[in-house]
């Protein structure tokens, strides 16, 4: 599903302001299945230990936004940070964030045989722009822009919103969006 209203906004100096503070917060309510919810019987993460498939686009929760990677094996991340760079950090770092409300990481998983999603293409593509570096922007060019690049293979797109990024993933994978389930990996406690 394409967002119609995003592909009207021109980001400028002037409104900036406006879509930080109203339309960002706006579209974070469209997050979908087990975003940000507390474990429960409902999203299946009160016991979720596996660790993500190789390539996974994963997310901790940062405050009311979220912070995205891709999963390379061996709890470690390939992360765009706030400072422009493209590195590869441990679990711990990825969810160090001073705005981290807990350490938990979302997982994509197959919803009815609970196993992890990923592609082992979009590690590669990950892994291929390590040591890059971007302007990095809140809005503009962020770590879900740097995700949905390298699912899509061109890091210039315009996939600056978590919920984007999910939906290219699951057309990636050839999977229905209704049938991933994002569970929360208990990283810290295997």
């Amino acid at each position: 599903m394409k967002n119609r209203f995003l592909d009207k906004i021109k980001v400028t100096q002037s409104n900036k302001k406006t879509l930080r503070n109203i339309v960002t917060p706006m579209l974070w309510t469209r997050e979908k299945t087990s975003i940000h919810r507390h474990s429960s019987l409902l999203n299946k993460s009160y016991d979720f230990v596996q660790e993500p498939a190789i390539g996974a686009l994963i997310y901790c929760q940062l405050g009311t936004a979220e912070h995205s990677g891709v999963y390379i094996g061996n709890k470690n991340v390939i992360d765009l940070n706030r400072k422009g760079e493209i590195k590869k950090v441990s679990l711990k770092e990825f969810t160090g964030n001073i705005l981290s409300t807990d350490k938990d990481i979302f997982i994509p998983v197959m919803k009815h045989a609970m196993w992890p999603l990923g592609d082992e293409n979009i590690a590669k593509e990950a892994i291929k722009n390590l040591s890059e570096r971007r302007k990095y922007n809140l809005l503009d060019d962020n770590c879900h822009q740097f995700v949905a690049g390298c699912i899509m293979g061109s890091l210039e797109n315009d996939c600056n919103f978590l919920f984007m990024v999910k939906e290219e993933f699951s057309k990636f994978l050839s999977v229905e969006e209704s049938n991933i389930v994002w569970v929360r990996w208990k990283w810290y406690l295997s």
